[in-house]
């Protein structure tokens, strides 16, 4: 059986925090509630600085089409410069594992790749991940009383 290598990039805390950000607004805060399955697939690519900005523009303008697919509930792309290169992180919120399988196929571990990615990314990966998002807490602090 052969291993699939794991993405070399890290989940740091704050992109963690990100990725759990799904869905339900109280009062200005967020909170996922245990109202069924809730899945973050997480894309992660890199491009050479000079073609980061047309990059954002190709990727932003593709990834418009996940909330048309059923089963979605959003989605965030992030940037960072590191270097001469700018990385890239995508993540889009699913109701279910059923919900991405209809998008990506039978393994959805499997990058979707887009068209233009092989005129953009450097080393393309090649697997994503699909996190169960368990809690999340976004928004002002509570106040003291």
């Amino acid at each position: 059986m052969r291993r699939t290598a794991l993405p070399t990039w890290r989940i740091t805390p704050c992109l963690l925090a990100l990725m759990l950000a799904s869905c339900v607004h109280d009062r200005g805060r967020v909170a996922v509630t245990d109202t069924g399955e809730r899945i973050a697939r997480v894309w992660h690519g890199k491009t050479p600085n000079a073609k980061a900005e047309e990059y954002a523009r190709y990727l932003g303008d593709s990834i418009r089409k996940f909330r048309t697919l059923p089963g979605n509930r959003g989605y965030q792309m992030m940037r960072e410069t590191v270097g001469e290169e700018t990385h890239f992180v995508v993540i889009s919120y699913w109701e279910s594992r059923d919900s991405i399988h209809a998008y990506a196929g039978e393994d959805i571990r499997h990058v979707r790749h887009l068209p233009r990615d092989s005129e953009f990314l450097i080393a393309p990966e090649q697997t994503v991940m699909n996190y169960d998002l368990v809690t999340t807490d976004f928004g002002p602090s509570p106040q003291k009383p």
